[in-house]
């Protein structure tokens, strides 16, 4: 049996470490990264120069062999063959038995004019960490378009290099998927106090320059200098090779509750995969995505079931913790909150028909975890109690 996977992230890796704990044959990745695995998170405090390289690649290649994974790295695949259930790498065919796609996703930027010069960056892969930091030390200005997680953390690390940044966010808050207009506020008022500058309904419509970077021109004709542009608006599915081969594709790879798409022996997990119209760019997703797509190439029945999704941003000084449903749209849901500016907290619970759904907490890593556990057990909650335990000192 061969068990191949295209893609060495979190998803690739944790499927190959199932899969090769079963003994049942080869175990093979491919990956177009010349790194062997990191955690993408992790990026961010080697950014900021918190992390080294060597803790960063916590695993050397002898790791991977005395585990029975065949890793190959700065191997990118090119093709999928469905009906001769083949992959092409540097122009051969490699035979497969099952095989999982687990290429995550790739940045997105926006149609701007000027986007296509030089240091205009995005940020997802070690490689793309040290270009930025590169490009960093020269610079007087960086601009940041994006202010969601990705893009505030970029802010963050390059702080290290360069004193002026500004972060661009097109809607009216920061992560505005993530969090509600007061718990925006309060981050924004912190990660202003980093001197960092935040500007919200940013339009960008162009960045300046003719080969070399001179600022970012937003909607009414401000512009903010820089001399390098890190665009973090977001990602897409990185599903082209799967689109070509003729699976099914709405934004990214179509999958079921066995991660199968609709080829029976080619599955997917993490980033690249949708799921029940949702796709979420976390790693805990992926991890449990992964284990379920092992599971069943190995011919064993588990089913996924949706994983609440969190978000937890960590600055030095403030935590930032999302889970589950926090901008609810429909009337039934009740919101129970508390914000103290002086204290730098916002707690925010959300329930529905007497069960929390989500939360926001803000600078209480207890509560965050214990109504993180909640949502995800679906644990019941009345709003008196709700409003018990966001009162409670931390």
């Amino acid at each position: 049996m061969r068990f191949v996977i295209v893609g060495a992230g979190v998803a690739g890796i944790t499927a190959a470490m199932d899969l090769a704990g079963r003994n049942l044959g080869e175990v093979i990745i491919y990956s177009d990264e010349e790194y062997p695995y990191y955690y993408r998170p992790h990026l961010t405090e080697f950014l900021a120069g918190n992390l080294t390289m060597s803790r960063l690649l916590r695993r050397p290649l002898s790791w991977y062999h005395d585990r029975g994974i065949d890793l190959r790295l700065g191997k990118p695949v090119t093709a999928i063959s469905p009906a001769q259930k083949t992959i092409t790498v540097d122009g051969e065919s490699v035979a497969y038995d099952k095989l999982l796609l687990a290429m995550g996703c790739l940045p997105f930027v926006p149609p701007m004019e000027g986007a296509d010069q030089d240091r205009v960056l995005t940020w997802r892969t070690l490689e793309d960490t040290l270009e930025m930091e590169k490009a960093a030390i020269t610079c007087r200005e960086i601009a940041v378009i994006g202010g969601g997680l990705l893009g505030l953390e970029a802010a963050r690390g390059l702080k290290s290099y360069c004193a002026n940044i500004s972060v661009l966010e097109f809607f009216p808050r920061l992560m505005p998927r993530q969090l509600d207009e007061a718990g925006s506020r309060l981050l924004q008022d912190f990660v202003e106090s980093l001197d960092i500058n935040v500007i919200v309904g940013a339009r960008c419509e162009k960045i300046l320059g003719n080969g070399q970077i001179t600022g970012v021109q937003l909607q009414g004709g401000r512009i903010v200098p820089a001399q390098t542009v890190v665009v973090a608006a977001g990602v897409r599915a990185n599903a082209k090779l799967a689109a070509e081969a003729g699976l099914t594709v709405d934004r990214g790879v179509i999958v079921d509750e066995r991660m199968t798409t609709s080829d029976p022996d080619i599955h997917a997990a993490g980033d690249i995969s949708i799921f029940k119209g949702y796709t979420w760019a976390i790693a805990p997703i992926a991890q449990a995505q992964a284990r379920i797509a092992a599971a069943n190439m190995a011919g064993e029945e588990k089913l996924y079931d949706v994983v609440v999704p969190s978000t937890t941003l960590k600055i030095v000084g403030i935590d930032v913790s999302s889970v589950g449903i926090v901008n609810p749209e429909d009337e039934d849901a009740t919101q129970i909150r508390k914000l103290d500016n002086q204290a730098g907290t916002y707690k925010k619970v959300v329930l529905r028909d007497n069960v929390i759904v989500g939360s926001i907490v803000i600078n209480d890593r207890r509560l965050a975890k214990k109504f993180e556990t909640a949502i995800s057990s679906r644990e019941p909650m009345r709003p008196e109690e709700a409003q018990r335990l966001i009162n409670q000192l931390r």
